[in-house]
């Protein structure tokens, strides 16, 4: 069991939320999709390989680096204040993924405008993580895996598949299931407790849905 936690850990680590997100909502059919790759056919590999370098390998590498300077003591970072620089750089990160991604949404017919306020609330979460990390431990992977799906479900009511609908009703309830797998695998290997989980899953969650439904960003 505690190889299957570490493995869920791994996984379902928050770097790769946006890579997840960005699979989801791009192999769903509604007709922004349908006209973005209509306009731009090869876009899809290159945004997924732009997402790749800017929130997953950029981050890894700081926190390899980070590790190997002595800056955090492990990898995992379980320590609360070592998370905080960390925390601080990933922002930057999703900053600069979030303005390249808003700027690409003005020239090609605002195509992107559903999947930008995932983004945005990635970014709001990440700040809101951040500021919370500086007084008290939350659970970064919860939180994460909860916005993925609280996120996905919302792009999927206001995007309308025009395609799939029982295909997008499985990928919604094992987003759900996967939430219950990640909060019992942290719990499982004492990262967090209940209090922190169930934080950063109500926190994760309704700050997605929230956002992602009302289209809000800036």
């Amino acid at each position: 069991m505690i190889k299957f936690s570490k493995v869920i850990s791994i996984i379902f680590h928050p770097v790769f939320t946006l890579i997840y997100s960005y699979l989801i909502y791009f192999n769903i059919q509604n007709i922004y999709n349908q006209m973005l790759f209509l306009a731009a056919p090869k876009i899809y590999w290159a945004l997924l390989l732009f997402l790749l370098l800017m929130v997953v390998f950029f981050p890894l590498l700081t926190i390899y680096f980070m590790y190997r300077n002595k800056s955090i003591s492990s990898i995992s970072i379980p320590i609360r204040k070592e998370r905080l620089p960390v925390l601080i750089l990933v922002t930057i990160y999703y900053l600069m993924t979030y303005y390249i991604f808003r700027y690409w949404n003005s020239t090609l017919l605002n195509l992107f405008h559903p999947y930008l306020s995932f983004l945005f609330a990635g970014l709001v979460l990440i700040v809101t993580l951040t500021v919370i990390t500086y007084f008290w431990k939350i659970s970064l992977h919860s939180s994460s895996i909860s916005a993925l799906c609280g996120g996905m479900m919302a792009e999927t009511l206001i995007a309308h598949p025009v395609g799939g609908q029982e295909k997008v009703f499985y990928i919604n309830m094992a987003l759900l299931v996967f939430i219950g797998l990640v909060s019992f695998s942290r719990l499982f290997l004492k990262a967090h407790t209940i209090s922190q989980t169930i934080a950063g899953i109500a926190l994760g969650f309704s700050l997605a849905f929230s956002l992602v439904f009302f289209q809000i960003y800036i």
